[in-house]
């Protein structure tokens, strides 16, 4: 053992599934993280350090509506603005991937500038986590973690968002063969699917103090369902 992590600690200041990351472990996963930006901005992804929270309006675009509750952490903001005297709520974000879905809202987006390819690193917030014992031990199912994500806009037209998805799937798996970490790829059903995804790939991990597989990393194809939401629109405008 590293001896990086305090769990203990962590839910005594900060309640059920709280941790402290200590010195081992938060040079490990700043390496990690260091390494994934390099290889994917040496792919042409952009880098995007995203905001933490969003406003209710642009979740509810962004998400399933059935997460604001469930899911998301709410925070109410007190308004300075007289002619708007209610208070904002807000919501934590889930993961990057929420905001810079809505980083083109309401914009149109020229053939000449696709495809986009977004690199997202944010800490991300969760309401529901693990519910303790073996399965969930150490900073697994967590209320608060570190993520990067990948975001990716391409034409409509020939096959091209499908192209990006295997593209996407395989630099997850090129980053997993550079940690060593063995892995196997899912198929998910599509019963399993949420209403934005067309198809969803699972990159499962090994975890070898559980002695199984854990998903790591998921990577879907939405096609045009954020686009609709979000008013991003393709083609050349009407000016």
């Amino acid at each position: 053992m590293i001896d990086g992590y305090d769990g203990k600690r962590g839910a005594l200041v900060a309640g059920s599934r709280g941790y402290f990351m200590k010195d081992p472990a938060v040079f490990l996963e700043h390496a990690i993280i260091q390494l994934a930006l390099r290889v994917l901005n040496d792919k042409g992804f952009e880098i995007l350090y995203t905001p933490f929270f969003l406003r209710k309006e642009i979740m509810q675009e962004v998400a399933q509506l059935s997460q604001l509750d469930k899911e998301l952490y709410k925070v109410v903001c007190k308004n300075d603005k007289p002619d708007e005297p209610t208070d904002e709520v807000k919501y934590l974000i889930a993961t990057s991937e929420q905001a810079i879905t809505a980083f083109h809202r309401d914009e149109w987006l020229k053939p000449k500038q696709l495809p986009i390819r977004y690199c997202g690193i944010s800490s991300c917030f969760r309401q529901k986590a693990g519910s303790g014992g073996r399965g969930t031990r150490g900073i697994f199912r967590v209320h608060q973690f570190e993520k990067m994500e990948q975001v990716c806009i391409t034409s409509p037209h020939d096959n091209q968002s499908w192209q990006m998805f295997e593209e996407m799937i395989g630099n997850a798996e090129e980053f997993n063969k550079l940690l060593g970490i063995p892995y196997r790829i899912v198929n998910i059903v599509s019963g399993e699917l949420n209403n934005a995804a067309s198809k969803k790939f699972n990159l499962e991990a090994w975890f070898p103090g559980s002695g199984k597989f854990r998903e790591l990393v998921s990577c879907s194809n939405c096609l045009n369902y954020q686009p609709r939401r979000l008013k991003i629109r393709y083609g050349q405008t009407k000016k």
